[in-house]
């Protein structure tokens, strides 16, 4: 999220099960009004669907820094808005077999053919899905496509739209926490 990992922390351990660990990341790069970002925007439009070169590169430094702090054993990993987007680039990675669950909430794809390749390589799982009607940031049709591949790839898939616009609505935070808690 803009911000750091200190803003999400209320959120995340809201919604952590009892007895997991939770590792809150802070994303590398430093925003212009606030905070952190996993990759810097190279102009003012937060909506586009794709990125340029320096910006995937961004992506690229990001998920090797997120590489080199994950944990041993199952996973369950997910994000917001670019932290859903890095959330879904990681199952390409050796460890993706131990992922077990996949957050991804108010969020896009942005390697959709390479995102494809490695679903083909992995056991089915599941994924939360949750994305606002009235999202100016991430399109809902932006959204939709990560549903769109994972169901493909024979994703177990639990999807929450909700009528507001690039956030987490509060009142779906029960229903997350009972997501993970199906996981156990």
């Amino acid at each position: 999220m803009t911000g750091d990992a200190d803003m999400i922390r209320p959120f995340a351990t809201s919604i952590c099960p009892e007895g997991w660990d939770l590792l809150i990341p802070e994303a590398r790069f430093s925003h212009p009004r606030r905070g952190k970002t996993w990759w810097r925007y190279q102009n003012e439009e937060g909506n586009r669907s794709i990125l340029n070169a320096i910006e995937l590169s961004d992506v690229d430094a990001s998920l090797l820094d997120l590489a080199k702090i994950m944990p041993e054993g199952e996973l369950v990993i997910g994000g917001f808005s670019q932290g859903g987007v890095l959330a879904q680039e990681l199952l390409q990675f050796p460890f993706a077999n131990r992922i077990k669950g996949l957050l991804c909430l108010g969020t896009r794809c942005i390697r959709p053919q390479e995102l494809t390749i490695a679903l083909q390589s992995l056991d089915a799982r599941s994924m939360l899905w949750m994305h606002g009607q009235r999202d100016h940031r991430v399109s809902i049709a932006d959204g939709r496509v990560i549903c769109d591949l994972f169901a493909d790839a024979g994703w177990n898939m639990t999807k929450i739209t909700h009528k507001k616009g690039h956030m987490i609505p509060t009142e779906h935070h029960e229903e997350i926490r009972q997501w993970l808690n199906s996981l156990l």
